[in-house]
């Protein structure tokens, strides 16, 4: 057996902030210089940040994104180093791995799988390489390969341990979502076993506008066995210490390698052994709404942060979503950076008042009660003339949500508060949200959880705090807009637990109106003419969503960069069916 000391640097970087992202690397390679480690790795494009988007068209983004990794090469003595960053030649543009090692640059992989689906878009950006790259010392051989690389056929990690090679490293970008955890673990394990390599799993961790990465970095052993994990949401660096078996090369290499030059790299270096390291970790169970709130938290956290606010509001209605909201925030930035407002209309219960006070006190934040009955009062007397003669309809109802609106704005114009939206992805899915009213904001932190996630996370946000930090009655009363008297949401949408089912197999899992109509779950609860207007209020709210805040994505389809539907389209509704044209 062969041994060799790995360095997993799971960090958070910034989008664009060259300095920041290359201090953070010297940092980490000078560390695990300390540590005796033989190599260090670092997520996908860890210079840039990622995903750097249009930045990439910049020449000289990319011209001081190599200037940086000449920078981070002069801290390579007696360490491998493998960084992503942007290379480039006369061909084009390349998301590329370096390697790097005693000051200069061994190699450069650059990636071959470009994804190109959900949010992905590197077709747009990047040329695919055409390099198969292994760096090996004595019995040691190492294939390196970038993030999509390793998914579908994972042909560069076949063709890798074909050559031998019997450890895999792949540095990933991954963004979070609730399956994703449990599908990597079950696919790397796959790969590791029929390359019969170890695999390094190094994934970035951190919010960038709407995705999460959420880290969560894997060692397998050639036998498909998680042997060392990194934490969900956090940025930590590991150390693993691997005794790597020999794998022998197999005769079709040549073959298999029409397509792609292979280029094998000799490097140098000792392996000491330091003191005795955890080497076999045993992955928790996935806890599904545990990750959603950690991946809120970060992603609230780091949107602030990252875009220089250092406090925020929330206009709170005594409902669960702004207390969910709330409670979020108060995690990611600390209460004492959360300005609190709430609203009352003429309309407005009393316990939305007294929930909202509960609550607060619970959370050590203070709140400011502003009510918005002159203000509509003026508005209605301002309109009275236009109005006349007309019968009420949703314009007055959505009235007090924009009066509401614009002073949520115009405080935080005023004292530079980062507004926080408090919109669900049921809501927003259906339009059930007031566009220039609840919808205003600058982050939307449940954009993409579904209502009864949001109960969910409520009852787990209790069940972590101390006290009940989120009011029962909170949790227990009928959601409410409360823009009219008695009104409940269950007036014009139905029940969640099926609104949410719907959202699920027409938006995230793609399904037609025939497969939704037969599903066995709905069949019995909902009409066809019922799931036909629930259809129809999703597709036609999408010039809502085009002008909402960006918020965090935590399903595997959320809406923005993941579903681009047509705002005007002839197509709406009929695509249910084959269409047959008379000649």
């Amino acid at each position: 057996m062969s041994k060799i000391k790995i360095s997993m640097s799971q960090i958070n970087t910034t989008v664009g902030s060259l300095d920041s992202n290359t201090k953070k690397i010297i940092e980490k390679i000078t560390k695990a210089k300390k540590e005796k480690s033989n190599v260090i790795c670092f997520p996908e494009l860890s210079i840039t940040g990622y995903p750097p988007e249009d930045l990439v068209l910049s020449e000289l983004f990319i011209k001081n994104n190599i200037q940086a990794l000449n920078s981070i090469k002069k801290h390579t003595k007696n360490i491998i180093a493998i960084v992503g960053f942007i290379d480039k030649d006369i061909n084009g543009i390349y998301n590329s791995a370096a390697i790097l090692n005693n000051g200069k640059i061994i190699e450069i992989y650059r990636k071959t799988k470009l994804p190109n689906y959900g949010v992905f878009d590197e077709k747009r950006y990047f040329h695919s390489g055409s390099k198969v790259v292994v760096i090996q010392n004595n019995d040691i051989k190492i294939g390196i390969s970038i993030c999509e690389d390793i998914w579908d056929d994972y042909e560069i990690c076949k063709l890798q341990s074909n050559y031998g090679c019997n450890l895999l490293i792949n540095i990933n970008g991954s963004p979070y979502d609730i399956n994703k955890k449990q599908s990597r673990i079950k696919h790397l394990s796959s790969v590791s076993k029929n390359c019969n390599a170890h695999l390094v799993y190094l994934n970035l961790v951190g919010g960038q506008d709407e995705l999460i990465f959420d880290g969560s970095s894997l060692v397998f052993n050639n036998s498909g066995n998680v042997i060392y994990s990194l934490p969900s949401f956090e940025e930590q660096d590991g150390i693993i210490d691997l005794d790597l078996n020999h794998n022998e090369p197999n005769k079709p290499l040549s073959n298999n390698l029409q397509k792609y030059n292979l280029s094998v790299k000799d490097i140098d270096f000792q392996y000491i052994k330091t003191k005795e390291r955890n080497k076999k970790l045993a992955l928790t169970k996935i806890n599904v709404i545990e990750d959603v709130y950690k991946a809120l938290i970060l992603g609230t956290r780091d949107y602030l942060l990252k875009n220089k606010f250092n406090k925020c509001l929330v206009s709170l209605s005594g409902g669960i979503d702004s207390a969910v909201v709330t409670a979020i925030a108060a995690k990611a930035i600390g209460s004492k950076n959360i300005v609190t407002v709430n609203l009352p209309s003429r309309y407005s219960s009393d316990h939305s008042i007294t929930d909202s006070e509960k609550l607060c006190k619970n959370l050590g934040i203070n709140l400011i009660n502003l009510p918005i009955e002159d203000s509509h009062r003026s508005m209605e007397d301002s309109l009275n003339f236009i109005f006349k003669n007309t019968k009420k309809n949703v314009a007055e109802e959505n009235l007090q949500a924009r009066i509401r609106g614009n002073i949520i704005m115009t405080i935080s114009n005023k004292f530079s508060l980062l507004v926080l939206s408090t919109g669900n992805k049921s809501e927003i899915a259906t339009g059930y949200a007031t566009l220039y009213g609840d919808m205003a904001g600058g982050f939307s932190v449940l954009k993409d959880v579904p209502k009864t996630m949001v109960y969910k996370l409520a009852n787990y946000i209790n069940k972590v705090s101390d006290n009940y930090t989120i009011p029962l009655n909170i949790i227990n009363k009928p959601p409410s807009a409360e823009l009219k008297p008695d009104q409940i949401d269950q007036d014009k949408l139905p029940k969640y637990e099926i609104l949410d089912k719907i959202i699920e197999l027409y938006v995230e899992k793609k399904q037609n109106i025939q497969e939704i109509m037969t599903n066995k779950i709905l069949r019995k609860k909902i009409s066809n003419d019922e799931i036909l207007d629930i259809i129809q209020m999703i597709d036609r709210n999408e010039y809502k969503r085009r002008q909402s805040a960006p918020g965090v994505k935590i399903t595997p389809l959320a809406f923005g960069k993941d579903r681009r539907y047509p705002i005007a389209s002839e197509l709406k509704y009929t695509y249910t069916k084959f269409i047959h044209y008379d000649k």
